[in-house]
């Protein structure tokens, strides 16, 4: 038995040590077949990253070339189209778009490119080419001129497109087309507006309706429908020639033209001569700038104002502050002096509505000016105006005179248009008017006339407070007297 189980014991060890050499050299085996297979991967994984980082690095190369060429395009368009600086005939803001659609596209006739082309402004080309006959008509017309003419437009047209804030997609010859037949039409009819002894033609299409003019000459101001101004001066002297050497330059005639629509005294006339405008709109606006511009602001006492600012007319009424309109030259140039402020006379209607708000407008896209005037006036009066009632107050002093408008409607002008733009009260040219109108608004007289004063029944209220104390007062002396002559 002992000598069976030693056997039997030797047997199961030896099948032991004989499965644990198989087991080694099975894993020997797996260990030599996955050793290629894990370097395979590795090797896989390895040009994975290199591929990863290849690309990544290919794919900012191409990223920087391609901003690298759009930069260079950019420059290159600059360089074609010029600076920045040049730029002087806009779009109409955002903010400013739907204040008032008459102010903002041209009603009848187009000039410059923005609105040519438009279906409801096509029917007035044709009397475009109709001023340009009769301009032509007018002055000792050659063929040889003409081609002069059309040669200058064509040495100017690089200039006038650099003037216009959008890239302008027409071809040289059409451009040319419009500088003359735009220009040339805006010259004709401010000729013959401003000359009123002209003779009309019974089958003129234009001066034999009067209610044409008015809206000409608001297209004529709109910021989107211009032409630049140095265009306009040229074909004005090509124009003119040697008869009418001692006529009146363009500045003057237009600023006549203009203030048939906008009447002013005459003297303004003589000093807008040396007016150095970019376009009509500009010159308009310059001509209504006030006599006494404020140029210094730095020599100005500082001025910020509240978070309320100045009142309505309505709260200020009932303060002690009176309103008087003047007649200055600008309706710019208001003052406030011995409780009183003074506002010159201006009349709402559609021309003055378009002249306001491109006139602000033109001024939003001018960072080399010191005050913006017409934004500074806009956001006076709309401080000034809050409800019709204050409108009628002003109407009622001779400050607003109203025509196609009503208390509404010129509410909501001032309203939106104020709300709308970009206003500086450091550089405002009437920062002494709303610290003087502050001022007093808040101090003791004026908290006593409206606490006091602002009414009728308050009036009465108090005077008869007053008479009560006064008689009381008697009836105390009185009674004091009686009693030391009755013991005394």
């Amino acid at each position: 038995m002992d000598g069976d189980e030693v056997t039997l014991t030797q047997a199961r060890e030896t099948t032991r040590v004989k499965s644990l050499q198989a087991g080694a050299s099975s894993r020997e085996r797996r260990k030599d077949y996955e050793a290629p297979k894990a370097m395979a991967s590795h090797q896989q994984q390895e040009r994975a990253r290199d591929e990863a980082h290849f690309l990544s690095e290919a794919s900012l190369e191409y990223s920087l070339n391609l901003i690298e060429r759009r930069l260079e395009e950019r420059r290159e368009i600059q360089r074609e189209e010029g600076t920045s600086s040049a730029i002087c005939i806009f779009r109409l803001p955002r903010s400013l778009v739907g204040i008032n659609n008459k102010s903002q596209q041209p009603e009848i006739v187009s000039i410059g490119p923005y609105h040519r082309g438009k279906n409801h402004l096509l029917k007035f080309e044709e009397h475009k080419w109709s001023f340009l006959d009769k301009l032509l008509s007018r002055i000792s017309f050659t063929e040889r001129n003409l081609y002069v003419c059309l040669g200058e437009m064509r040495e100017l047209e690089k200039r006038t497109r650099e003037c216009y804030s959008d890239n302008i997609l027409m071809s040289s010859h059409d451009f040319i087309e419009m500088m003359l037949l735009d220009g040339c039409f805006v010259i004709e009819l401010l000729r013959h507006l401003g000359h009123s002894q002209d003779v009309i033609n019974e089958d003129d299409p234009i001066f034999t309706r009067p209610w044409l003019i008015p809206i000409l000459l608001r297209d004529l101001l709109k910021l989107e429908n211009q032409i630049p101004y140095f265009v306009l001066q040229y074909l004005f002297e090509w124009s003119r020639g040697l008869r009418d050497n001692k006529a009146d330059d363009l500045s003057v005639l237009a600023s006549k033209v203009f203030d048939l629509a906008f009447p002013r005294s005459r003297e303004i006339i003589s000093t807008i001569h040396h007016l150095e405008a970019k376009h009509l709109l500009d010159l308009v606006y310059l001509s209504h700038l006030p006599s006494n511009q404020v140029t210094n602001f730095r020599t100005l006492e500082e001025y910020r104002p509240s978070n309320q600012s100045i009142q309505c007319i309505t709260q200020l009424r009932s303060s002690g502050i009176k309103f008087k309109s003047n007649k200055d030259n600008s309706f710019l140039d208001i003052k406030f002096k011995n409780r009183a402020l003074q506002i010159p006379t201006i009349t709402i209607n559609d021309f003055t509505s378009t002249l306001l708000i491109n006139s602000v407008a033109w001024e939003q896209y001018q960072e080399d000016i010191g005050s913006k005037y017409f934004t500074d006036y806009v956001c006076f009066m709309n401080c000034l105006i809050n409800q019709p009632r204050d409108v009628a107050f002003l109407c009622m002093d001779g400050i607003i005179t109203r025509f196609s408008q009503d208390d509404h409607s010129v509410v909501n002008l001032f309203n939106k248009l104020g709300k709308n733009v970009v206003f500086s009260n450091q550089n405002c040219y009437l920062s002494k008017q709303f610290k003087g109108v502050e001022a007093y608004y808040s101090s003791y007289w004026g908290t006593m006339m409206r606490t006091y004063f602002s009414s009728p029944w308050s009036f009465i209220s108090v005077f008869s407070a007053f008479i009560v104390i006064v008689l009381t007062m008697i009836q105390t002396i009185m009674s004091v007297l009686s009693y030391c002559r009755q013991f005394g």
